[in-house]
C-alpha cells in the first residue's frame, strides 16, 4: 500500500553529474506557487546557481534524505505539500520521492507540526517577499587543484 504514495520526479545535473532540484517561486494573477529544497534537519542546502529574478531561483544539489517543500496559494487559502527524497537514480534523471506531510486551506503555525514548522515557513516566506527571496545559502564556490 505504501508503493502508491512513491513519486518519481525528474531532477536536473550539473556537467559534472551532481543530481540537483531547483527552488522557486511562480506568481500569477490568482495562484503563487514555491518549492524549497532542504536537509533532513529542515535547514537550507547551498546553490550551485542563484538567480532570484527568475521562476527557477536556484540549483540546489540533493541527497537521500533531503525534503522538497511545495507551497500553493490561491484564493481559497493555501494547500502545502513536503516530501522526502527516499532514492536517487544514478543511471536517470529521476529520484523518488514520498510525501511525508499535506495540509490544505489557510495555514497558520498552529495547525503546522513541530517537525515541519521550520521548512513550512520558510516556503511560505517566499510568498510573502514580493522579490521571491531564495531560501537557499550562497553559492557553492568551486575551488580547483592544480
Amino acid at each position: 500500500m505504501e508503493e502508491i504514495n512513491k513519486k518519481i520526479i525528474k531532477v536536473a545535473r550539473t556537467k559534472s553529474g551532481v543530481p540537483c532540484l531547483w527552488e522557486s517561486l511562480m506568481s500569477f494573477t490568482d495562484l503563487k506557487r514555491s518549492t524549497i529544497i532542504v536537509n533532513k534537519d529542515g535547514n537550507p542546502k547551498p546553490a550551485f546557481f542563484i538567480n532570484p529574478d527568475r521562476e527557477k531561483q536556484a540549483l540546489v544539489p540533493i541527497a537521500v534524505g533531503d525534503r522538497i517543500c511545495k507551497c500553493f496559494e490561491d484564493k481559497n487559502g493555501i494547500a502545502i505539500s513536503v516530501f522526502q527524497i527516499e532514492e536517487i537514480s544514478h543511471m536517470k534523471n529521476e529520484a523518488i520521492i514520498t510525501p511525508i506531510y499535506r495540509k490544505s486551506s489557510l495555514v497558520t503555525d498552529y495547525t503546522v507540526p513541530a517537525d515541519f514548522s521550520k521548512i513550512v515557513n520558510s516556503a511560505l516566506s517566499k510568498f510573502k517577499n514580493t522579490e521571491g527571496r531564495v531560501i537557499s545559502l550562497p553559492k557553492i564556490n568551486f575551488k580547483h587543484e592544480d
